[in-house]
């Protein structure tokens, strides 16, 4: 094989080719490919032999194999977006005990201090017994539970074969979507505009119908906000969280205020030391912690709004919500025996046969919770809507 790929074999079949020609009177055509050919192979040849490269007749490259290479698949999953909920931690818990015979709990209101109500302090005279008495009456409140779930199926092979653990998976992802889930039923009840919290809007606006067509900065997050809504609170005697209100903002309305110079000069006189470990924590009264899940309106009031849409009267931006609460604003009711508290899913995994699935030819994995929530005291709590320069 090292011959046929030499310089001798090509100058031999130069001088065979023009001989073939000569003496057996080959057609002009064919003796000039047979040359022809013979040239080539030589140039080729003494290509080869002068860079220490070995002629092929084909070339391999990815295009050709292409059938044959896939690509190498990552057990490591990537990192995702998970919400940051926040509401149903300051909500008051109730426990709905089994054999209760009730599907639903009843809170009590009971009556606030009033000095004109009947029977309130008033002089007495010597020897005379009241005659007035003070009433006690309590406003119910009642929540209805309701049972909520998802499930999710996985087969066998699937299970025992894939390259990613899909039940694992199946499991996490449960968890983070029952709690998306509470925070957006707790934050609907909150926003809702007759039924929710005490509404307030930013810069003092009257109403949604001033700030849905606001400009931003005439519609974004200032100090003065908390200031007056803590200052509504006060006056409401709502209780405090742990000695401080909770304010639960989404990250647009962060944005604002840390843009803010006059908060920023606050904190640097009064939490310096705070700033560089990232824990201002509270000021004015009241503790500053980020949800991502806010509520967020366009043209109306009530509905939510996924995307601006910049098409009728609001042509600057989405409405979104901060949360201002005391302690007692609105609870949450769950029977743990049904399923699961609202601050942890109970996992339900069937991985047996059964009738519907004799052959156990899959596993299903899910969660169910059997709770309410509800607004308590509206007096309580501040729904403060606002816009935000965030672009």
């Amino acid at each position: 094989m090292k011959f046929f790929r030499s310089r001798t074999y090509a100058i031999a079949a130069l001088v065979a080719s023009a001989l073939v020609a000569c003496f057996f009177s080959v057609p002009a055509a064919a003796a000039t490919f047979l040359a022809a050919s013979a040239a080539a192979h030589l140039a080729i040849t003494l290509e080869s032999i002068d860079t220490g490269a070995i002629y092929r007749l084909g070339l391999i490259n990815t295009t050709v194999v292409a059938n044959t290479i896939q690509p190498k698949y990552s057990k490591k999953l990537l990192d995702y977006a998970v919400q940051e909920t926040r509401l149903a931690e300051f909500a008051m818990q109730e426990e709905l005990e089994p054999g209760a015979g009730a599907t639903s709990v009843r809170f009590f209101r009971p009556p606030q201090a009033d000095l004109t109500a009947t029977g309130a302090p008033a002089a007495l005279t010597e020897g005379t017994a009241p005659t007035n008495f003070r009433a006690i009456a309590f406003t119910p409140v009642d929540v209805a539970l309701a049972q909520r779930g998802e499930v999710a199926k996985v087969t066998d092979i699937a299970n025992t074969v894939g390259l990613v653990k899909y039940l694992n998976t199946a499991i996490q992802l449960m968890g983070e979507e029952f709690a998306l889930d509470v925070d957006t039923l707790v934050r609907n009840q909150l926003c809702h505009p007759t039924t929710g919290m005490t509404k307030r809007y930013a810069q003092g606006l009257a109403n949604f119908a001033a700030i849905s067509p606001a400009t931003l900065a005439n519609a974004r997050l200032l100090p003065q906000d908390f200031l007056d809504s803590l200052t509504r609170l006060k006056i409401n005697r709502a209780p405090k969280v742990n000695g401080v209100y909770v304010a639960i903002i989404p990250p647009q309305g962060t944005r604002d205020i840390l843009n803010n110079s006059e908060f920023r000069e606050v904190v640097r006189q009064n939490y310096a030391d705070r700033i560089f470990k990232g824990e201002i924590g509270d000021f004015y009264g009241c503790r500053f912690i980020e949800g991502t899940n806010p509520f967020q309106e366009d043209e109306t009031e009530g509905t939510f709004a996924s995307t601006f849409s910049g098409a009728g009267t609001n042509t600057t931006g989405l409405v979104y919500t901060t949360i201002v609460t005391g302690k007692g604003a609105y609870g949450t009711v769950n029977m743990k025996k049904l399923g699961a508290t609202i601050a942890k899913p109970q996992v339900v995994i069937v991985d047996k046969a059964d009738s519907g699935n004799p052959l156990n030819q899959w596993i299903t994995v899910g969660w169910k919770a059997f709770w309410a929530s509800t607004v308590l005291n509206a007096n309580w709590g501040i729904a403060l809507r606002h816009k935000s320069q965030f672009a």
